[in-house]
């Protein structure tokens, strides 16, 4: 089997409906012997923040030494990217492989996996057979019915809980909190950020039945010293972490990602990593996460910024204005995916942008553009309509002036369109 044939395989199960329950999973692990047991894994779930968390504490990892893998989702700059191994994605050869030795617990059976829990499942195998010291790994959705949920954690990290995915998680944060708490396993620290009450009464409640053991990250400071297009510089207060740190992440949010790497970096000191000060220094400030608050060109300025929901929206508007204080210099091209609060995300950005084009990516998710004018139309004194990200890219940034700021947002997979734009070099 070639990666083209691979791939092939992977397309023909279901991509975008969710199924319950880990039995699926659990066969194809057993089909490659179980390699999920073969390495330590820090889980990492959460409303928004997994990605930046598992970016930061990769950087530190490996610039200690370490062997890393990386299982993230959905993938940004190429399918492959969901999977790498200190840094480098897994090879179409080795993506080949792993689908072929599960090939027959894809297809012959009444119930097959979802092509996330068999792509899980590849990831998995791959950590064990390049037997890395530590996997990061990223839950796809929710948590405790995620095929991550199988990985043999020594950290669990809890980021944020919030309104997202409702139609599969519930419409409530209890609910999805209660989704979400499902990664605590017995004796394992579970390190949490900034929750509602009523999430973080879910979450100790689920701690204390499974005997996992509660951490709030925030016996950690972190205030923000000084930023710029570049780097964020942190002022850190903690039990023998670096007193400052710059961070190659920009945005305000990445505050609350830093405490939670910071204190990760911490609970993995206490299991035996060796990670100096010097590591966690020149990690943070390598760290770099697609899409994410991700500036692609200076002068004028260009930032992509996933914000999938409101409050990655909220948050984004927040920052746009601390990196681009005049109001009339910022522009805004905006595309969701159908599933999504599209009133809400266009709520949370309209005070921050005049003028907005409205865009529709490629993906078969995404929300019609009559669809996005009317639930966010009105919101926005200027807009104009693209009937696709390239469109509207072409359209708007010759026009740009230097002193101009464009902001991409509204999903990962309109940023992904626009990062492959950017790097084809127009």
């Amino acid at each position: 089997m070639d990666y083209a044939e691979a791939r092939s395989l992977l397309d023909r199960l279901p991509r975008l409906e969710v199924k319950p329950g880990l039995s699926r999973t659990e066969r194809l692990l057993g089909r490659l012997g179980h390699p999920e047991e073969a390495f330590p894994a820090v889980h990492v779930a959460g409303t928004n923040g997994k990605g930046s968390v598992v970016a930061m504490l990769d950087g530190v990892l490996r610039e200690a030494g370490y062997s890393v893998g990386r299982f993230t989702s959905p993938e940004l700059i190429d399918f492959r990217d969901r999977i790498a191994i200190d840094g480098e994605w897994l090879s179409e050869v080795e993506w080949a492989g792993g689908i072929e030795r599960m090939a027959r617990a894809l297809t012959d059976t009444p119930d097959p996996p979802t092509q996330f829990e068999a792509i899980a499942a590849l990831a998995f195998d791959a950590f064990s057979r390049h037997a890395v010291d530590v996997a990061l790994v990223e839950v796809g959705l929710g948590g405790r019915f995620d095929a991550t949920n199988l990985a043999r954690p020594i950290v669990s990290v809890l980021c944020n809980v919030s309104l997202d995915h409702t139609s599969v998680l519930g419409e409530s944060i209890e609910e999805i909190a209660w989704e979400k708490a499902g990664i605590a396993k017995p004796g394992i620290p579970l390190l949490y950020g900034d929750l509602p009450e009523g999430a973080e009464t879910i979450l100790l409640a689920e701690c204390a039945d499974v005997d996992a053991i509660p951490i709030p990250a925030s016996r950690i400071g972190v205030e923000p010293a000084t930023a710029d297009w570049d780097v964020a510089t942190y002022r850190v207060v903690g039990p023998g972490l670096p007193e400052s740190v710059g961070l190659g992440l920009l945005g305000g949010y990445q505050r609350g990602n830093l405490r939670l790497a910071l204190g990760t970096i911490g609970l993995l000191r206490e299991r035996g990593f060796d990670l100096p000060d010097v590591a966690i220094v020149d990690g943070l400030r390598k760290a770099r996460w697609p899409g994410r608050f991700e500036v692609v060109r200076r002068t004028p300025n260009v930032v992509l910024e996933g914000a999938h929901n409101v409050a990655g929206a909220e948050r984004l508007a927040a920052d746009i204005e601390s990196f681009a204080p005049e109001r009339a210099t910022r522009q805004l091209i905006l595309g969701v995916l159908a599933d999504k609060d599209a009133e809400g995300i266009g709520r949370a950005l309209a005070g921050s942008f005049d003028r907005v084009a409205f865009c529709v990516s490629g993906s078969p998710r995404a929300l019609p553009i009559d669809r996005l004018r009317e639930a966010v139309g009105g919101l926005f004194l200027q807009s104009m309509e693209y009937d696709s990200v390239v469109g509207a890219l072409e359209g708007l940034v010759p026009a740009l002036t230097d002193r101009d700021t464009l902001v991409v947002a509204g999903s990962l997979t309109v940023v992904a369109e626009a990062r492959r734009w950017f790097e084809e070099g127009h």
